[in-house]
């Protein structure tokens, strides 16, 4: 059976300090599954080119003689073609062209109608090939799709130029087309890379909380955003600067330090004195402040400039060659000191520090991640700055969200500017722009201090939807968590507990994750708004091994609905956006709002923690889905939402037929060369996963 997670395979040696090499046929696997999934979703084709049948049907309705070849040649096949054509399963017909078909074994989902079955990659049934003229490929060793009349399809590259083929070319824009390739091709690599990372396979175990954050970082970098065949492909790092500066492989980065004049920094709102709120007094030890400030001294520039961090990539890559003038001319002086070690987190420019301090930074770095540049822009800064008052605000509306949805502070913020427009955060400020800007500048996270406990463990969402093999066996943070439950509830050791029993404290430890995730999500959806809810910005709050919170970090991603806003006297942010441009944090109806659950949180976020459960602990699916269905049951009753928000929910989220979903890969087409400081996304339309969880009842 093949797998979504990265798999390790040991080297056939006798040495016992052999790396691993990574299992390139389960990463190629994986990327075909999410390729197949996006193209089915997006639509890349009409209808009337794929048909979704049975094996026994498509064998019973060719029975020609290349058909009977083509019976004759699954014995040819690996077994497990064999046993997936012998059991009757579903099977997707598409029309590549005249001579050749694409077969998918595919199997029902809950994300969508079909995915890949976890048995089989897909086929390529060449109609005019015969079984003799294929043996004799296989004999001359030209066993290729051409000329075979059965073929496996190993690569995702290969599968998605078959995709490609059976589009129309004249809609596709060919700079579009070259960076969906470049980017898949760099997600292979990288996965190839990520799948040898050395990570422990104890998260919950460690002794401090910090410890226990930068371990489940890794974990979460391990698939990065799931689903997204693109997601793991960084444009910019080299093979060697992706195993330095990804998290899964743990290396300590050292930030390297400018000095900016300060009449070219624009600093956030509630920074009033540079002098005593600048990056170095939130990030730096007595010791290291006072080696910094000599050689600000000794240079003759403690008073006129800010020493910031900055990342050792994007010194060397971006400000280097874009800052060269400012460099030359001290607007920005490049500094030695070099003390302050970090590590990066799943979201690769978000700094951490191992140290029982609240404070870590987040960074720019002009590196390609899901086609777009992770740059700083100064106007998402302000658009999170009025996003947190938003979330403040709710916390004092709401006594269970003042329990359980807590912040980041990310208030304070440091970013280069222009002089002549250093005082202007107006809409129209050209400044917000232009791309130089983005990429010198730093945002401060600061940590509520009551969470900086060894008694709490931080959990990224997206490290609960991810497995770790090692020598061939699974690892799932759950087993920290449902091992320590145990203990504490009965006097039997955990390995003597039966299997079932071990199920039921793994649906118990998901029920209670569903009941904090959706509760607190329903909460806020209540008072007008959904945060981002995507596994790497929502951080879950673990005390005495029960989730007991949400901490959320990234507000510029906060979106609002204004009428519902406005019933709890909430304010109008007044959020900057370009000129003539419509703002999306702007949703102008709730199901727009509820668009973020919908997608994000529930066949993003819960979803890969579902899959993960599934295959780790053989749990049966449905049964998930039925629990985080029962959560948002449970909640559309305990809630005091007004009456029309309780049916707009309920019909949206368990009555629908369908969930909007976000489409991936024909925007990255659409986009092409454009530089843009988002993802490119679309929204489509896909199955309500509780509708199959409710027909199975």
């Amino acid at each position: 059976m093949h797998t979504l997670f990265p798999v390790q395979t040991s080297a056939q040696n006798s040495h016992l300090d052999v790396n691993p090499e990574p299992d390139i046929e389960a990463i190629q696997w994986s990327l075909i599954s999410h390729l197949v999934e996006c193209f089915l979703l997006e639509q890349w084709v009409d209808e009337h080119l794929i048909q979704v049948t049975t094996t026994t049907e498509y064998l019973a309705n060719h029975q020609t003689s290349q058909a009977q070849d083509a019976h004759q040649f699954l014995e040819l096949l690996p077994q497990q073609y064999q046993d997936f054509f012998d059991q009757n399963n579903p099977l997707m017909v598409m029309k590549v062209d005249q001579n050749r078909q694409l077969l998918l074994l595919v199997e029902p989902a809950y994300a969508s109608q079909w995915r890949l079955s976890k048995s089989c990659l897909p086929v390529v049934y060449n109609v005019n090939v015969s079984l003799n003229s294929n043996l004799n490929s296989i004999l001359n060793n030209s066993h290729h799709v051409d000329s075979a009349l059965l073929e496996p399809v190993s690569s995702a590259q290969h599968l998605l130029d078959i995709f490609l083929l059976m589009m129309d070319s004249a809609t596709l824009s060919d700079v579009g087309v070259l960076k969906l390739k470049e980017s898949l091709e760099a997600s292979f690599i990288a996965q190839k890379q990520s799948a040898t990372a050395n990570i422990a396979t104890t998260v919950c175990q460690h002794t401090h909380w910090h410890q226990t954050l930068i371990a489940a970082e890794q974990w979460a970098s391990l698939m990065d955003r799931p689903f997204h065949p693109l997601a793991k492909g960084k444009l910019g790092f080299t093979a060697q600067e992706y195993k330095r500066y990804m998290a899964e492989f743990n290396q300590p980065i050292t930030l390297v330090w400018v000095a900016i004049a300060k009449s070219h920094v624009m600093v956030a709102e509630h920074i009033q004195d540079t002098t005593t709120q600048n990056p170095a007094k939130y990030l730096l030890d007595t010791t290291q402040q006072q080696s910094l400030m000599r050689e600000l001294d000794d240079k003759g520039i403690a008073d006129t400039h800010i020493a910031m961090p900055v990342h050792p990539w994007q010194m060397t890559h971006v400000i280097d060659e874009m800052y060269t003038n400012d460099l030359a001319n001290g607007t920005v002086v490049a500094l030695k000191f070099d003390e302050l070690i970090t590590y990066a987190s799943s979201s690769m420019r978000s700094m951490l520090i191992d140290a029982d301090m609240p404070n870590s930074i987040k960074l720019p770095i002009g590196v390609y991640a899901l086609n777009s540049k992770r740059y700083l822009p100064a106007l998402k800064l302000i658009n999170g700055e009025k996003n947190q008052a938003i979330l403040m605000q709710a916390r004092t509306l709401d006594p269970v969200l003042s329990a359980q949805l807590r912040l980041w502070d990310e208030r304070l913020w440091w970013g280069y500017m222009s002089p002549s427009h250093l005082h202007d955060k107006s809409a129209i400020n050209p400044q917000f722009y232009q791309e130089k800007p983005t990429h010198l500048g730093a945002m401060l996270r600061q940590l509520p201090e009551d969470l900086c406990d060894d008694k709490i463990q931080l959990l990224p969402m997206a490290s609960l939807g991810m497995l770790v093999y090692k020598q061939g066996v699974s690892h799932h943070i759950f087993d920290g968590i449902v091992h320590s439950t145990n203990q504490n509830s009965s006097q039997d050791s955990f390995q003597e507990r039966s299997l079932q029993n071990k199920k039921l404290a793994v649906i118990a430890c998901f029920k209670n994750l569903c009941d904090v995730f959706l509760g607190t999500i329903l909460r806020c959806l209540r008072l007008g708004f959904a945060p981002e809810m995507h596994g790497q910005n929502i951080v879950i709050v673990l005390k005495d091994n029960r989730f007991t919170s949400l901490l959320l970090r990234d507000h510029d991603s906060v979106r609002i609905h204004l009428p519902w806003l406005a019933r709890h006297k909430i304010s109008d942010p007044e959020y900057l956006s370009p000129p003539d441009f419509k703002n999306r944090l702007y949703r102008e109806t709730p199901q727009a709002l509820i668009f973020y659950l919908q997608s994000l949180g529930l066949l993003v976020n819960l979803r890969a923690i579902i899959e993960s459960l599934v295959e780790h602990y053989h749990i049966n699916e449905d049964t998930l889905w039925h629990e985080a269905m029962t959560s948002i049951e449970e909640s559309l009753v305990t809630i005091d939402f007004d009456d029309d928000q309780r049916q707009i929910l309920h019909d949206e989220l368990l009555s629908s037929s369908h969930y909007p979903h976000k489409t991936l890969l024909l925007p990255v087409i659409a986009r092409g060369a454009d530089p843009h400081g988002s993802m490119p996304a679309g929204e489509g339309k896909t199955t309500n996963p509780f509708k199959r969880v409710k027909k199975s009842r």
